[in-house]
């Protein structure tokens, strides 16, 4: 191990190796630097703000600086300590690898012994930054395994969750899992991270394989500790984590009694043979103990009855689930509502936001906390937090599903149908209703609704699970003549409520896969329901997506469903909106005068009716009408005359595409010089209010402002930066993009 004086040695000469890069980058412009110099300055700094934190560490001075959302350490360790040297000699530079794999059967403690090994290494100021993630479950039902959220992959979830710790802003902006892979890899370089992934066992196979490929490329000094009851990964130690040796199992039972007074008694009087009992019936299995002593101190079980109820219990693979179950069963009113709440949690959930969920008051709440973790059902986060393992949280879904959707619980044997007596459907309800109201307070189409877009990123897994939970309480949907009780008409309100409330931020923060799925799924509920102008509104909100991928025929027809269910209910102003929709189809089929006849249709009804926004929207696709058919003064009256009404409006987002078009136009004339200003302009605005494809249209537009000004080599990452952005939406121009960054590499490379 690295003492206090060797790393104060290392960071002088990490600091003087900086000094002299610095030095020779400071005979550069900004513009001339090379590319090799800058990407060795970068490195270098990371390499001394982390050798920095690190000694911050070891002097007791870098507890808040450094990124770290470890859990706390076990209250109770016992036993391992073979174990967990082994694991830091794994994270040790010195070795080759990227670090350990912890398995082995479920409640063995693999989390325990990686959260101690994670706290040792801190202690010792190992790594400058350390970042813990629990993988993602699905849901269990009665009829089998449901995929719980919207994600795609679960690496991607662990990806998203390290960056965020991490600090790692290009990779939390990027929303290609890809790419968000590739920016935290860049990001890691020169630095000294710990990641600890824990629970892999929930992911199908090919996930796990996903997630051991992605480490063996971390870079440099950083490691990684994964838990999983399956062999994940190569190239690291892996670890079998076997039963606890008895004597280790004694120890862990004598803490168990230190903080129970009844444990105390009754361990005392089972005297050896008792202990010795429990073990066995326990199989050494941590958890099984912690459950069992937990039935002692809570439940008032006698050590003899522990062990009957454990002995009773199927051995299975998921143990844990049957413990849960069983445990479950006699839970108090405060204990079944917090239980429940939490599993519209996707996170670790704050004690004021269980409190606003439950209703219950702060002391009874945390005393009902207190004995759901003394029973193994929550587990304790950091500030004051409280989240479900994932295990529980399968189970407590599973259960909720049986009461809450409607079935009747009558012939409906299994361990699922005894959990939904003991929990709280309506308190699980609360949970998911909060994160509506969440997305309504933060979302919307307000003009400065992009200020609060962090806040979604950040709660961005609650809401996917919210969405997917809501959406699971409609299935099957209801056939013609068939209707819906009143719990799933609820759901189905909600469902349309968070699609229309996340539609803005899912569009510019590039969620479009994810808006195409929540607006179709919210569809479908507005028609059931039959509201008729929100189910045309998420058809709108569907159809423009393909109409940005020039996916036109799935446009059209999600744009004739707007238009059907407008005529149902919708008013002038919505009628008038489905008319523009259609004229977009028609634009992009390049059928001019259709286009223009729409437009013309929709730009009345907008006027009469006063709506300047709308308004606005139209004359800008006039002029693309115009500026398409090389009517270049019309289209320029049209783009003046919109971006004033967007600047009279302090719309930031209309702003954005009204001064691109005008560089684009400008561009068209031959006049790279006017075109410049305004997309500098809007590349400012367009990252300002966070909306991806339009930072995208700005980094090619001043890419060919460059390449007409003959400056390839500068013109070529904005271009490619461009093309990386529309891959990953799939957006209708990224062929556009793809030829001009070949074109600029072939006139780079010519020239070298």
């Amino acid at each position: 191990m690295e003492d206090h004086e060797a790393l104060e040695r290392t960071l002088k000469r990490a600091r003087r190796a900086l000094q002299i890069l610095e030095e020779e980058s400071a005979g550069y412009t900004a513009l001339t630097r090379p590319a090799h110099l800058q990407i060795e300055l970068e490195e270098q700094r990371k390499e001394v703000a982390s050798l920095e934190a690190r000694l911050a560490q070891l002097s007791g001075r870098g507890g808040a600086a450094i990124p770290d959302n470890l859990p706390s350490r076990p209250p109770i360790f016992c036993g391992r300590e073979t174990e967990v040297a082994r694991c830091l000699e794994a994270l040790s530079p010195d070795v080759r690898g990227w670090g350990v794999t912890i398995d082995g059967l479920g409640g063995m403690g693999k989390t325990a012994l990686a959260l101690e090994a994670a706290h040792r290494a801190r202690e010792q100021a190992w790594f400058d930054a350390y970042a813990f993630a629990s993988a993602k479950t699905a849901r269990l039902t009665p009829e089998g395994v449901r995929e719980e959220t919207l994600a795609l992959t679960s690496l991607d979830a662990f990806v998203r969750e390290a960056a965020r710790v991490l600090r790692c802003e290009a990779a939390e902006r990027a929303t290609d899992a890809a790419e968000r892979r590739r920016l935290l890899l860049e990001g890691l370089r020169g630095r000294r991270a710990l990641l600890l992934w824990d629970n892999l066992e929930t992911l199908i196979a090919e996930e796990r394989d996903l997630i051991a490929e992605f480490l063996t490329r971390l870079p440099g000094a950083n490691k990684a500790i994964l838990t999983s009851r399956r062999r994940t990964g190569e190239s690291a130690l892996t670890l079998r984590l076997e039963r606890l040796d008895e004597r280790a199992a004694m120890g862990l039972m004598d803490a168990l009694g230190r903080r129970a007074p009844r444990v105390a008694a009754e361990l005392r009087a089972g005297g050896e043979g008792g202990r010795r009992a429990l073990y066995n019936a326990a199989g050494g299995n941590p958890l099984v103990l912690h459950f069992a002593l937990g039935l002692v101190a809570q439940r008032g079980y006698t050590l003899p009855a522990a062990v009957a109820r454990v002995l009773d219990a199927e051995r299975s693979g998921d143990l844990y689930g049957f413990l849960f179950a069983d445990a479950a069963r006699d839970l108090q009113a405060d204990d079944r509502a917090a239980l429940s709440a939490l599993a519209g949690f996707r996170s670790p959930a704050s004690l004021g936001a269980l409190r606003d969920v439950t209703g219950l008051a702060e002391a009874p709440l945390r005393l009902a906390l207190e004995r759901l973790v003394t029973l193994s059902l929550v587990n304790e986060a950091q500030g004051d937090a409280y989240g479900l393992h994932p295990l529980t949280r399968t189970f407590v879904l599973a259960a909720l599903d049986v009461g809450a959707v409607g079935a009747t619980l009558a012939g409906r044997p299994g361990q699922a149908q005894g959990l939904a007596t003991t929990l709280d459907p309506d308190a699980w309800r609360k949970a998911l209703r909060y994160w509506v109201d969440y997305a309504k307070q933060y979302g919307g189409d307000d003009k400065d609704a992009y200020l609060n877009y962090p806040r979604l990123e950040a709660e961005w897994p609650n809401l996917e699970a919210a969405a997917a939970a809501l959406h699971g309480l409609l299935l099957p949907l209801p056939q013609a003549g068939e209707g819906w009780g009143e719990g799933q008409k609820e759901a189905a309100r909600l469902l349309v409520d968070l699609a229309g409330a996340l539609r803005i931020f899912l569009f510019f923060r590039g969620y479009w896969d994810e808006r195409i799925r929540l607006s179709t799924w919210a569809y479908e509920a507005a028609r059931a329901l039959e509201n008729w102008r929100a189910a045309g509104w998420r058809a709108y909100d569907v159809a423009w997506i393909h109409y940005y991928r020039a996916e036109t025929d799935q446009a059209a027809a999600w744009a004739a469903r707007m238009a059907e269910a407008m005529e149902r209910s919708g008013g002038r102003r919505d009628r008038a909106a489905a008319i523009r929709l259609r004229g977009a189809v028609a634009q992009q089929r390049q059928d001019y005068p259709e286009a223009k006849r729409l437009y013309a249709e929709a730009l009345a009804a907008f006027r009469d009716l006063g709506e300047e926004a709308d308004l606005a929207i139209v004359l800008n696709d006039l002029g693309a009408v115009a500026r398409a058919q090389e009517q270049y003064d019309r289209a320029e009256d049209y783009y003046r005359e919109t971006l004033a009404l967007a600047e009279k409006h302090e719309a930031k987002g209309g702003q954005v595409y009204i001064t691109e078009n005008l560089g684009l136009l400008a561009l068209e004339r031959g006049r790279p010089a006017q075109a410049r200003p305004h997309f500098e302009r809007a590349l400012a605005l367009a990252r300002q209010v966070g909306r991806e494809d339009l930072v995208a249209d700005a980094h090619w537009g001043l890419a060919r402002v460059l390449e007409e000004e003959g400056r390839p080599a500068e013109a070529l990452p904005l271009a490619e930066e461009a093309l990386r952005i529309r891959e990953r939406l799939r957006h209708r121009a990224v062929g556009e993009a793809r030829e001009l960054a070949e074109r600029l590499r072939k006139k780079v490379g010519g020239r070298q």
